[in-house]
């Protein structure tokens, strides 16, 4: 039994060496048939020894001399001769090249062959944000041009390292990008951003910027994603082909879950690094929702490439010397927001200054623009119209509105961030309740301790109608349905805040206190199926693909979402016509209106209006007419932050 056994094991040893040994073994294997055929002739036909093996192999390879033959013998054993050649020459040979084409088709698909590439943009990992990214990156035309610009680069280059590259892989990019798929602008490579062999395979050393996200999915789970980050930066920034001293390396785009490693993640890599955290820019643009209710389409219009309006960076070495009020008439077709100065080798957003402050040289303009074109200043300023009265009461040092009684169902690694963010605001909500199926200990474990006597943790499957008896909706101000973190798949998260929505819409008829519904969804297709009751709908992933697109086209817009998104600072919000002097029903240019809001220390960005979506950088002399109910988006100053 052992001598089977080692012989197995030997031929196996043999075959794995790949197609070659394959190939020798079939052929060893038809020349001992054809030895054997010839030799059994040999000895009981006579003749020659060659001539008999010859004759063998000719009945082995080829059936057509079967009928040839005479005699018993010579039949029998052509007969054996050719079936055994049907099997092992032609059978085996036709499996063989099979087997071996198939394995380079997949090898060729799985893209493990090097580039060679230079100012490429290059993606490191996929996650369920990398179509959206993708897609953003293709449709940002502008500032597309500029990035293209500044590299000497006639088209944009993308190259995608996925952990493994397959047709479902390439046409599930192909589907998700529609009308903007280009192959020839497209490279899919198979690999680990923590391999630098890998890294190697997709030339990382030559690309402009690299953009990485953090895989919350991997086995690693979601609180250890940063390490396999923060590992791929070492990586990048200590590879020999960057350590070369002279060599520019390329910018980083990093996403770390845990907000706390932001400067680990900066101290692992020395060029140029952007770092942003989902989680928490989620859980700030969730808390000033909560705020500021009604701004979630706000945020989407200025993330969002060529939807409307964008933020802008340009330097005007011709406004030096002006005074932020002068920068008003300056610019017909742009909302002046502040300006980004240079202090110790960063970028320090200084938004909505005092109307009296100075733009210095190297300053660079903050503007929120429909395009790059709208950005170029006039020569001379407009006249102010001072159609407003000027005696309304300053605001500039007001603070936000908050809810009094906050709802939260579902948990996840942002409702943490969330409730962080809210305790950072002297102004807090009287209570908080969450509702999880998540155990009330583990989440009073991430409770704020200025949030702890507030908060009510209550065990409870929101998607069970049994359990809403529990559940204090009626008695919200303000109510926020998260995306679970308790599903594998984006597709289940939004099943689960579907039958919620269902379960609250029914819960909340008839009730006396109206509260603002702001709704998590992972997946925009999926806010059609939310209607019956007013509610906000924030697509949490596809948000922060438009943020990490627009800060690898344009670093310098990291610090300015920076300031806008968070607690503090510089924040957008809705305000009354009334806070500035506006009459409601009377005709006035936004121009006026702008110039109205700059004298209480605002700036005006647009008009939310009560029957349609807010409008943003409406056109300064066309009359505007407010009624009850329309507000003023306005840039403020907020001065109610704890702890900063």
């Amino acid at each position: 039994m052992a001598i089977p056994q080692t012989l197995t094991y030997a031929l196996e040893r043999y075959l794995v060496r790949g197609t070659r040994y394959h190939l020798l073994a079939v052929a060893a294997a038809i020349g001992l048939i054809a030895v054997s055929g010839g030799v059994i002739l040999w000895l009981f036909d006579g003749g020659g020894l060659g001539e008999s093996i010859w004759w063998a192999f000719l009945r082995l390879t080829d059936p057509g001399y079967l009928g040839d033959d005479e005699g018993l013998l010579r039949r029998t054993v052509s007969t054996a001769v050719t079936v055994l050649g049907y099997v092992l020459f032609m059978g085996s040979l036709v499996a063989i090249l099979t087997q071996w084409l198939n394995a380079t088709m997949r090898r060729l698909e799985s893209g493990i062959t090097p580039i060679h590439r230079r100012n490429h943009l290059l993606l490191l990992g996929w996650t369920p944000r990398t179509a959206s990214v993708v897609k953003d990156l293709l449709s940002s035309q502008g500032r597309l041009r500029r990035f293209l610009a500044l590299r000497r680069l006639r088209r944009l280059h993308l190259v995608i390292l996925a952990p493994s590259v397959d047709l479902a892989l390439v046409e599930g990019l192909r589907a998700a990008l529609g009308r903007l798929w280009r192959p020839n602008q497209i490279t899919l490579r198979s690999g680990e951003p923590l391999r630098s062999d890998h890294l190697e395979r997709v030339d990382f050393a030559r690309a402009s910027t690299i953009v990485l996200m953090a895989d919350e999915r991997s086995d690693l789970g979601v609180r250890d994603a940063d390490i396999q980050t923060i590992k791929t930066l070492l990586s990048i920034g200590k590879h020999p082909l960057l350590a070369r001293p002279g060599v520019a390396k390329p910018h980083l785009v990093v996403e770390v879950v845990n907000p706390r490693r932001a400067d680990l993640a900066e101290e692992a890599y020395d060029g140029q690094l952007s770092v942003l955290c989902c989680d928490e820019v989620v859980s700030r643009l969730m808390a000033q929702n909560i705020r500021h209710p009604g701004l979630s389409s706000v945020y989407t219009e200025i993330l969002s490439h060529g939807y409307r309006t964008e933020l802008f960076t340009r330097e005007q070495p011709g406004l030096v010397g002006l005074r932020f009020e002068e920068l008003l008439g300056r610019f017909p077709r742009a909302v002046v927001l502040g300006w980004l100065r240079l202090v110790d080798g960063r970028d320090v957003p200084m938004l909505n200054p005092p109307p009296d402050s100075v733009v210095a040289p190297g300053d660079r303009l903050v503007l929120l623009a429909h395009d790059w074109a709208s950005c170029r200043p006039e020569a001379s300023g407009a006249a102010s119209e001072g159609a407003i009265a000027r005696g309304v009461p300053n605001m500039a040092g007001s603070t936000g509105s908050t809810a009094r009684r906050i709802l939260i169902l579902g948990w996840s690694h942002v409702v943490p961030f969330l409730l962080q963010e809210i305790a950072s605001y002297t102004t807090r909500p009287e209570r908080i309740v969450t509702v999880s199926l998540t155990s009330a200990a583990e989440r009073a474990q991430s409770t704020p301790a200025a949030l702890v006597e507030r908060t009510e943790h209550i065990e409870a499957d929101y998607a069970d109608p049994g359990d809403w008896r529990r559940i204090p909706a009626e008695t919200a101000d303000a109510i926020v349905l998260v995306g679970t973190g308790r599903v594998t798949s984006d597709e289940e998260a939004d099943a689960r805040t579907a039958v919620a929505f269902l379960q609250l819409r029914r819960r909340l008829q008839g009730a006396t206190r109206e509260a603002a519904l702001l709704v998590e969804l992972m997946q925009e297709d999926n806010a059609s199926l939310l209607t019956g009751c007013e509610h906000e709908v924030l697509i949490s992933p596809q948000l922060f693909a438009h943020m990490l697109a627009q800060v690898a086209l344009r670093p310098d817009l990291h610090p300015v979402f920076e300031e806008l998104f968070t607690a503090g600072g510089a924040e957008i919000t809705y305000r009354p016509p009334q806070h500035y002097g506006v009459e409601l029903g009377a005709p006035v240019s936004f121009r006026a209106i702008a110039e109205a809001v700059l004298a209480r220390g605002h700036v005006a960005l647009g008009v939310a209006w009560a029957d349609r979506d807010a409008e943003l950088n409406p056109p300064r002399d066309a009359p505007v007419r407010l009624n009850a109910g329309d507000q003023l988006v306005v840039l403020v100053t907020y001065d109610d932050v704890a702890g900063r």
